[in-house]
């Protein structure tokens, strides 16, 4: 009797061992981690800031639990451009904090350097600001891009440009990456129209001094002037330069991607930025319910400076992936590649239009609108005056 009561506790023992086990790792499964790689400090600081608005009002409208698991955020400051940190930082928080999934990097130096590390790793990835071409699906399986690439916002404005009168255009992009990926595809559109171009130039990305380019510009004698400027503090000081240039004042059109007119730097920019034209994918100005409804709650909640900007928007649209994705699994552990299977192929309605994940690669497809900054209600708004629809990332 001794003996079978000994066997039935050590049976018990095991049961309950074996029940603590399986809770422990239940609970663990209780919460999904998601890192993220913004920038926080520096020029481009105002992006973390911006990020992190985004999420506290998507979880005040959604929630911070979503599938029976609680969402964590622990988040990074990558400084900006800078691949070394964004490296070492994505590797602590994968590691040591053990992620599950990332948002960010918001820079394509960055997203090149943490691409193989989310690839082992096997942590699902969302671009939310690193927009050269060639970098999702190639790069990483695990990356998703809810941002929008150069190549799908240039284009359309090679192509509106030529269509509207434009013959003769000047291109000046930073000298980076992602203005040479500028000034490629924007030379190949235009001049495949039968266009020419006027002449280029390359702008350090550090303390350029724009009077000279001014001079090149006005050397040309183009009709147009089309312009790549990372967003920050670049954006206004260019466009004052070129304002006090006189080149404002002439009949010379002043073009550029939607960074040069971006909501977080136009207000810096004042009046210089008036009837400037842009491509971009989004305008806090975007006439939908559901854009109205996103502006009207984020204004509510954090005040009218800073604006929602296309990477709020891109943040947005990423955690409502994140939610979707999570969802689908229900209780099941969280598993990295049927998230992905999931994300991919998707479509929702963003705030800035239709947008779809391609099934694929990972990439964005998205309308493109060309939009003309406006004064409405005191406010510098872009105003959009044409859509390109349905535009595949390259």
């Amino acid at each position: 009797m001794r003996r079978s009561f000994l066997h039935s506790l050590t049976a018990l023992t095991g049961a309950v061992a074996f029940g603590l086990a399986f809770g422990t790792t239940a609970l663990a499964q209780e919460t999904v981690k998601v890192g993220l790689l913004f920038t926080y400090s520096g020029a481009s600081g105002m992006t973390g800031q911006l990020s992190d608005n985004t999420i506290k009002l998507f979880q005040q409208k959604n929630g911070s639990t979503v599938g029976g698991k609680k969402i964590e955020f622990v988040k990074r400051d990558t400084t900006g451009p800078n691949p070394e940190v964004a490296k070492r930082l994505a590797q602590e928080l994968i590691v040591r904090e053990k992620v599950q999934i990332l948002i960010g990097p918001d820079f394509t130096p960055n997203a090149l350097a943490v691409a193989p590390l989310v690839t082992e790793a096997k942590v699902p990835t969302f671009l939310t600001g690193a927009a050269t071409g060639g970098i999702v699906g190639e790069k990483s399986p695990y990356y998703v891009r809810t941002f929008f690439s150069i190549p799908q916002a240039v284009k359309p404005m090679a192509e509106w440009a030529h269509k509207n009168g434009v013959k003769k255009p000047y291109v000046l992009v930073a000298d980076f990456g992602p203005g040479h990926d500028t000034e490629a595809t924007f030379t190949k559109a235009f001049t495949a129209l039968g266009g020419t171009l006027a002449g280029t130039g390359r702008v350090p990305v550090r303390s350029p001094e724009f009077s000279s380019y001014m001079q090149r510009i006005k050397d040309a004698q183009p009709d147009a002037v089309f312009v790549f400027l990372p967003i920050g503090e670049l954006v206004p000081q260019f466009l004052k330069a070129y304002a006090d240039s006189g080149l404002k004042n002439t009949n010379i059109k002043l073009l550029g991607t939607g960074d040069l007119t971006d909501e977080s730097v136009i207000d810096a920019a004042g009046d210089a930025g008036m009837g400037v034209i842009t491509s971009g994918v989004y305008s806090a100005a975007h006439e939908s319910p559901a854009n109205k409804q996103f502006v009207a709650d984020y204004v509510a909640q954090f005040g009218k400076s800073p604006r929602v900007t296309a990477s709020s928007v891109a943040v947005w649209d990423a955690m409502r992936l994140i939610y979707d994705g999570i969802a689908a699994q229900g209780s099941a552990p969280f598993d990295a590649d049927k998230f992905m299977a999931f994300v991919k192929g998707r479509s929702i309605e963003s705030p800035r239009g239709p947008i779809t994940i391609d099934k694929g690669n990972g990439d964005i497809t998205q309308n493109v609108y060309i939009r003309k900054v406006e004064k409405r209600d005191g406010v510098l708004q872009n105003i959009e005056i044409a859509t390109t629809k349905d535009v595949a990332a390259k």
